[in-house]
């Protein structure tokens, strides 16, 4: 950033490849860009800089903040002696992945229950294969969350 805090093109480019990356995961583009931005702050940072920098009004910043603390991705600070928050890059790296293992059980047990329910024995066998998939899927990803959090753990 340069010495007034306006966002200069090499922090513009950042945000916006960032941007580009979470968007095919389903994540809105002001909300991805946000995210990368809170990605190259060295701390906490209010809602008006945030608006301001990333030419958002004050409600769309504060929106795409709650949805990434909702995941995770980022979490939220209160200032001494005021009611204002403010936001800085969550320190838990799996926080984001914990969510989509446990979703990944999820749609497993919800294929199982339909597998249970579908008169036909062909479309049982599917769903009892796709709902082994995720099963397998959501316990190689928490096994793998847990080994690098350890690792994280120990180079910390």
């Amino acid at each position: 950033m340069d010495l007034n805090g306006t966002l200069g093109p090499d922090e513009r480019r950042f945000i916006d490849e960032i941007a580009a990356l979470f968007q095919p995961w389903g994540m809105a583009r002001s909300v991805a860009r946000l995210f990368g931005y809170l990605l190259l702050q060295d701390a906490p940072i209010g809602l008006e800089k945030i608006a301001a920098d990333l030419e958002l009004s004050r409600s769309g910043a504060w929106s795409a903040a709650k949805r990434l603390e909702h995941f995770g991705h980022i979490r939220s600070y209160g200032e001494p002696g005021s009611k204002r928050e403010l936001y800085a890059q969550s320190d838990n790296f799996a926080a984001p992945m914990i969510g989509q293992t446990r979703l990944l059980r999820d749609i497993g047990k919800q294929l199982e229950i339909g597998a249970a329910i579908t008169a036909g024995e062909a479309a049982a066998d599917k769903l009892r294969r796709r709902a082994a998939f995720y099963s397998r899927l959501q316990k190689i990803f928490s096994d793998a969350i847990k080994e690098l959090e350890e690792l994280m753990a120990e180079e910390a």
